[in-house]
């Protein structure tokens, strides 16, 4: 069967009689692993295609969970991303945490259209791509079905508005803690919570509300940018399994 889909790749990797294996995280199938015979040199349209950052339309074979890339033709290239370092290197990250958290044959097209939000947006950018990192991450964890409680405390059910304290934010809990249930938490041994000096329920809902691009423009105090990389690290690297935001950013 000839199928039609929009993508982006994700990974390549070659294997035997000049192939190459290609993941691809499509619009209509999710993420697949199909292999190709197409060379990736030349400036032809399914050359163009197979290289990384490049938003392209996508003929394949397939046959039960087997895919073949038979043709390709751009949609939208964001060269762009390769010119400046740190504009890279956040790209990267979005690309790699894609690769590590998506279930293969499982279509998310949510995270498919913020992908490509993110792609035209960190290409127009001139800087802040960390921030604009940090909300790509920051949307997509309700879209994976682990965004944090951030209405009310997780243990107790106080409603943040009621809390006597700045909220303090569990991992292990999933969402924000009243100085109350901090305390217990603390006592009992659990090593995973944390207590923001910013409000980290408006940042985190701010970034939830605004578009991608809004972060090509706001540059977030250095303090809190590290912060906030520490928090999301951890929450990645317990509901996601990734430890994308490990070790240095220098965007």
């Amino acid at each position: 069967m000839l199928i039609t889909t929009e993508g982006i790749v994700l990974k390549q990797n070659k294997i035997a009689n000049n192939r190459r294996m290609i993941v691809v995280f499509t619009k209509d199938y999710g993420k697949i692993s199909a292999g190709t015979g197409l060379s990736e040199r030349g400036r032809n349209r399914s050359a163009l295609a197979l290289r990384p950052f490049t938003y392209s339309e996508y003929e394949i074979f397939k046959n039960r969970d087997y895919y073949n890339i038979n043709g390709a033709g751009i949609k939208r290239s964001f060269y762009s991303i390769g010119e400046d370092i740190d504009r890279f290197l956040a790209a990267s990250r979005v690309i790699e945490y894609l690769n590590e958290t998506l279930e293969e044959g499982k279509p998310q097209p949510r995270t498919f259209e913020l992908t490509i939000e993110f792609m035209e947006a960190i290409t127009q950018a001139k800087g802040n791509y960390e921030t604009m990192l940090y909300a790509y991450l920051v949307k997509n964890l309700g879209m994976q079905g682990v965004m944090p409680e951030l209405n009310r405390c997780v243990d107790c059910g106080k409603k943040r508005e009621d809390f006597e304290t700045p909220a303090y934010f569990s991992i292990s809990g999933g969402g924000i803690l009243c100085g109350d249930c901090m305390e217990r938490e603390k006592s009992d041994g659990d090593t995973l919570i944390f207590k923001p000096h910013f409000d980290i329920v408006e940042v985190l809902k701010y970034m939830v509300r605004h578009s991608l691009a809004t972060f090509s423009r706001i540059q977030l105090k250095p303090e809190i940018q590290r912060e906030l990389k520490t928090i999301l690290s951890e929450y990645l690297e317990y509901y996601l399994n990734t430890d994308l935001l490990k070790g240095d950013f220098d965007a």
